[in-house]
């Protein structure tokens, strides 16, 4: 199976509310190895102003984006990056949320891959508690290089996936796989 692993930054908490990506990243893993050398990443100017909040947190600013290209530049040469691959995602249905949303704008479509939300395989290999990113990565015990920006979240969390996959095995991860048709059904 070939995977990437992606993450998002957006403006806010809904696109339904008008929020926006202001950055994208994805990492391969291909015979279940990280590989650094097959990465996409771009910052992605919104066309909007970023609210101070998401700086403080991210620390993208709207200086940090000028001159960046708009998401219709961006999403066409991501969507050919995870072509034929199996998603991995923490909380898939956010990530996705915004790709679909903002792939259907620029006249993509929607995404069609599978998809595996790291939400879930936590929840199964550790049945207590919470399951956010940060949580999952101390439970694991991985420390992560930039938290809040995609390239780092998406490599801490290709990491975590790659330990839970070890954890649960390897010939029982397809359990995990879901159908984009899955997710749209639950809206």
């Amino acid at each position: 199976m070939d995977f990437v692993v992606l993450d998002v930054e957006t403006t806010g908490l809904s696109v339904e509310r008008g929020a926006r990506l202001i950055e994208i990243a994805g990492v391969r893993i291909r015979d279940w190895r990280l590989n650094h050398d097959s990465i996409f990443e771009s910052l992605i100017d919104p066309g909007c102003i970023i609210p101070i909040t998401i700086t403080a947190l991210t620390g993208i600013s709207n200086l940090t984006v000028k001159g960046y290209p708009p998401v219709n530049e961006v999403l066409p040469d991501f969507f050919s990056f995870v072509e034929n691959t199996i998603l991995v995602i923490h909380n898939a249905p956010f990530d996705l949320s915004f790709l679909n949303h903002f792939g259907l704008k620029c006249g993509l479509g929607r995404l069609t891959n599978a998809y595996i939300d790291t939400v879930e395989m936590s929840r199964h290999i550790f049945r207590y508690g919470r399951n956010n990113l940060d949580i999952l990565l101390a439970r694991l015990g991985i420390l992560v290089q930039s938290r809040h920006r995609a390239l780092g979240d998406s490599i801490a969390t290709a990491q975590a996936f790659l330990q839970m996959c070890e954890r649960i095995g390897k010939e029982n991860v397809k359990r995990f796989v879901r159908e984009q048709a899955d997710w749209l059904e639950s809206l």
